[in-house]
């Protein structure tokens, strides 16, 4: 009986499956527009990021434009269920399939060591990805993106990126840690933690319809941008301090401003004095970081 019951746990452990409702996070960086600190971007990184305007957003050709699933984990309608595609006469796990609240963006964790399409193979917002248990962690490999972001103010990866998640399972909570990979965009592998979830079989799985439609003075097929040391976005403006007094230097960001050591660098240089406006942060614009309805606290 004991060895059953404990057979029974360790299953438990390595199943993803069911609804997952999100509890509270931040998502990553200070939430001002432009800032970079903690990115492990090279120089072609901070370039794209310099050219990126708020009106990409107006963009009518990405009024519905999707996050990528890597990035809506961390996002705040990050709601999701996993449905494991069970393999009748063997009754092995062949697949996992995911749905999360922000777009109604899927992907399909493949379980059954399927090789990966060819690079020219067509790309993705949520990828090809490919899993194998390490213990009771669940390992994703997820190839054939689109380029997108890695935060909403012009710091992207490229379409070569490869993401590795790690789904582990402790009980009724749910953690991913999200690696991505960039040739293109990163020096170093960039790593988030932040993300966790509590298991809630009741929980409703809302529709996310989009339309597109012309809501803004962005003409069809213009994309607005900003050439090289000329962004005017408050993260890259050497007077203006966020709420955390981070030096201006740091939120340009780069491999170094990873790692603790470089909280000791940060003392010594100069801040910003003058506050940030309200409304130049995600804290207090439209779109707030909010605990989720029903979490437990």
């Amino acid at each position: 009986m004991f060895v059953l019951a404990l057979a029974e746990v360790t299953f438990a452990q390595r199943d993803i499956a069911g609804r997952w409702r999100p509890l509270p996070r931040n998502e990553d960086g200070s939430g001002m527009m432009g800032d970079r600190a903690g990115l492990p971007l090279n120089l072609e990184g901070q370039w794209r990021a310099d050219s990126w305007s708020p009106d990409e957003f107006d963009t009518a050709e990405w009024v519905c434009r999707p996050h990528p699933w890597d990035f809506s984990l961390e996002g705040v309608l990050s709601a999701m269920e996993f449905r494991p595609e069970i393999e009748r006469a063997t009754q092995k796990v062949i697949a996992y399939h995911g749905q999360i609240n922000q777009m109604e963006q899927r992907v399909s964790i493949w379980m059954d060591d399927r090789p990966r399409p060819p690079a020219h193979a067509p790309h993705t917002w949520s990828g090809f990805s490919t899993g194998t248990w390490d213990g009771d962690t669940l390992v994703v490999t997820t190839t054939h993106l689109k380029e997108s972001y890695i935060r909403r103010s012009g710091q992207m990866r490229s379409d070569r990126s490869v993401i590795r998640t790690r789904y582990r399972r402790v009980g009724d909570l749910l953690q991913a840690t999200v690696i991505t990979y960039d040739p293109v965009y990163l020096v170093e592998p960039y790593i988030r933690t932040t993300m966790m979830w509590q298991h809630d079989p009741a929980m409703p799985m809302w529709p996310y319809p989009c339309e597109e439609a012309t809501e803004t003075a962005v003409e069809r097929g213009h994309v607005r941008h900003f050439l090289t040391g000329m962004n005017p976005l408050p993260g890259l403006n050497p007077q203006l301090a966020d709420g955390f007094g981070t030096p201006h230097h740091a939120r340009l960001g780069g491999p170094e401003t990873m790692y603790p050591e470089y909280i000791a660098r940060m003392k010594t240089m100069p801040r910003p004095a003058t506050a940030a406006p309200r409304g130049t942060t995600e804290r207090d614009s439209s779109q707030p970081i909010q605990q989720v309805p029903g979490t437990v606290r």
